[in-house]
């Protein structure tokens, strides 16, 4: 007996699958067509609102240039600062101390 149902289920499989395939393709397309039509009238809003935001995301990009720039400057003048005080300590202290023989 089981012997004799795989082959009938087999070919009832096989007939379902050429019966239903191209049904099912059909209904596919069809969603997407309909998913298409809604995706390609954009709103005139949004349109405008994603522009703005373009603008924006490009100005802060600008900014976060010039801070950059400008924090790399005064990292560079406070390395300066530091070089021109660290000669002006030992002249200072030579000054302080005297003559070195003694007198």
């Amino acid at each position: 007996m089981p012997g004799e149902l795989i082959p009938i289920v087999l070919f009832i499989s096989m007939a379902a699958v050429a019966i239903f395939r191209p049904l099912t393709t059909r209904i596919g397309k069809v969603i997407e067509r309909s998913h298409a039509e809604k995706a390609v009238a954009p709103d005139p809003q949004t349109e405008r609102l994603m522009q703005l935001m373009e603008r924006l995301v490009d100005r802060i990009d600008r900014l976060e240039e010039r801070v950059d720039f400008t924090e790399r400057i005064l990292e560079r003048q406070q390395a300066r600062a530091q070089l021109t005080e660290g000669e002006a300590r030992p002249a200072q202290s030579r000054s302080r101390q005297g003559p070195a023989n003694g007198d």
